[in-house]
C-alpha cells in the first residue's frame, strides 16, 4: 500500500511539474504552436508585378510547379505536404530528393508548360511557381483568378545569392523560416570555406560549361547557377568569350572558337558523358587541350544547376577542387 501511495504521488508530482513547464515564464497559459500562430500570414514577393501574397493557413497540400522550386520545397518542408511536382523532379540526376519527389502523388507531364485546369482540379492551398519559364508565367493569370495563393519566383535562380533570397522566401511561405535560415546559413559556410582554400588564384582557367537537356549538348550562358558556381571556384566561364547571351544547342564551332582550358559538363537527363559525344567526339574539339588532356569534368545537375537545392555546395566544392587541386592538399 505505502509503495503504491509513493507511485501516486509522484505521478501527481510529475503532472505538474509538465503542467508548469507548458506555462510560458509569466506563469501565464502555454503559448501555441509557433506554425499554427502564426497564419495567416502576408509574405511580401519581389518580382514584376511585385506585391502581397496572403496565406490563410499553413499550407499542406502544395503544387510545385517547376523542379526548382518543387527541390526547395521539399528541403524546407518534406515531400509530404507536397500535392504535385514536375515528373523531372523524381530524376535522380537532377534532384537530390528523387526518392521523396517520387513519393508525391501526382507528377506533372515534362516540360514547363503546365496546364492551369488540372493545376486548379487538384484543390492546392498554395501553388510555387518560376517566371523564368515562360510556360509558368503565361498560366500565372489564370491561376491568379482561381484565388490559390501563389509564390512566383521571379529571378532566375541564377547565382548564390538568389537561390538563398528563393529559400527565405519560400521558407517564410512554408511556415519553414528557421530550415530556411539553416540552410542559407550553410550555404554561406560553405562558400566560404572554399573561398578561404583557393584565396586569391594566380590563374583562373577558362571552362566551357555543358549540359545535356532537350535530348542534345547546349553551352551554358554566364548567367546560370553553373557558372556562378565556376566563379566561385575560381574559374571563369568562357560564354563572353563568344558572345553568348543565352544557353543554346552548342556547335563544334563555338567550343573551338571558345578555347576553353576545361570543360565541365552538367548531366541533367543521368545520360552520362556519352550524351555529349557529339560534340565531345569531333576531331577537331578532340584536339582542344582540355580535351585531349583530360580536363573534363561531369557533374550531377543536382549540385550543379539551378534547381534550387542546397546541394549546390558540393558542386561548389567539387568544382574548385577540380580546378585547383593544390588548393586542397
Amino acid at each position: 500500500m505505502n509503495h503504491l501511495l509513493t507511485r501516486l504521488c509522484a505521478a501527481v508530482l510529475g503532472l505538474g511539474l509538465l503542467a508548469g513547464c507548458a506555462r510560458d515564464a509569466t506563469g501565464g497559459p502555454p503559448a501555441p504552436a509557433p506554425a499554427a500562430a502564426s497564419y495567416p500570414r502576408t509574405v511580401q514577393v519581389p518580382g514584376d508585378p511585385a506585391g502581397p501574397v496572403t496565406i490563410p493557413r499553413r499550407p499542406q497540400r502544395i503544387a510545385a510547379l517547376s523542379a526548382d522550386v518543387a527541390e526547395a520545397a521539399v528541403e524546407l518542408a518534406g515531400a509530404g505536404r507536397l500535392i504535385a511536382v514536375p515528373a523531372s523532379a523524381a530524376n535522380p540526376s537532377l534532384s537530390g530528393h528523387a526518392r521523396a519527389m517520387a513519393s508525391v502523388a501526382t507528377k506533372l507531364p515534362p516540360g514547363t508548360d503546365p496546364d492551369p485546369e488540372q493545376i486548379i482540379s487538384l484543390n492546392p492551398d498554395l501553388i510555387l511557381i518560376t517566371t523564368r519559364h515562360g510556360g509558368e508565367r503565361d498560366a500565372r493569370a489564370t491561376l491568379a483568378r482561381a484565388g490559390i495563393p501563389m509564390i512566383a519566383i521571379g529571378n532566375n535562380w541564377g547565382t548564390l545569392e538568389e537561390v538563398q533570397r528563393n529559400l527565405t522566401l519560400l521558407g517564410t511561405a512554408l511556415g519553414a523560416e528557421a530550415k530556411a535560415a539553416e540552410l542559407v546559413a550553410g550555404l554561406d559556410r560553405r562558400a566560404r570555406g572554399v573561398a578561404e582554400k583557393i584565396g586569391r588564384v594566380a590563374a583562373r582557367p577558362g571552362v566551357a560549361i555543358l549540359s545535356n537537356q532537350a535530348g542534345r549538348p547546349f553551352i551554358n550562358a554566364a548567367d546560370v547557377l553553373t557558372s556562378d558556381l565556376v566563379r566561385r571556384a575560381g574559374g571563369e566561364p568562357v560564354a563572353a568569350r563568344i558572345g553568348l547571351r543565352a544557353t543554346a544547342p552548342v556547335t563544334a564551332e563555338q567550343l573551338i572558337a571558345a578555347r576553353p582550358d576545361a570543360i565541365l559538363l552538367v548531366d541533367v537527363t543521368g545520360k552520362g558523358r556519352a550524351s555529349f559525344e557529339s560534340v565531345l567526339g569531333n576531331p577537331a574539339v578532340a584536339g582542344l587541350p582540355a580535351v585531349r588532356d583530360g580536363r573534363v569534368k561531369l557533374l550531377p545537375a543536382r549540385i550543379s544547376y539551378g534547381t534550387g537545392g542546397a546541394g549546390i555546395a558540393d558542386g561548389l566544392d567539387e568544382i574548385a577542387r577540380w580546378l585547383h587541386p593544390g588548393s586542397f592538399r
